[in-house]
């Protein structure tokens, strides 16, 4: 995840991990806001 001009909050290696969303909100002036939660292990599309 990205932040503003370029503030990393994870880093670039590690384990994946699902999220479930639990909460999102808009603001008027267009920000938006997101509550994750861990959602275990993730699910990939395959062919």
């Amino acid at each position: 995840m990205v932040v503003g001009q370029g503030t990393r909050l994870f880093p670039d290696a590690g384990p994946d991990m699902a999220l479930d969303l639990v909460e999102s909100r808009a603001f008027p002036k267009g920000i938006t806001l997101q509550v994750y939660r861990p959602g275990g292990r993730p699910q990939y599309a395959t062919d």
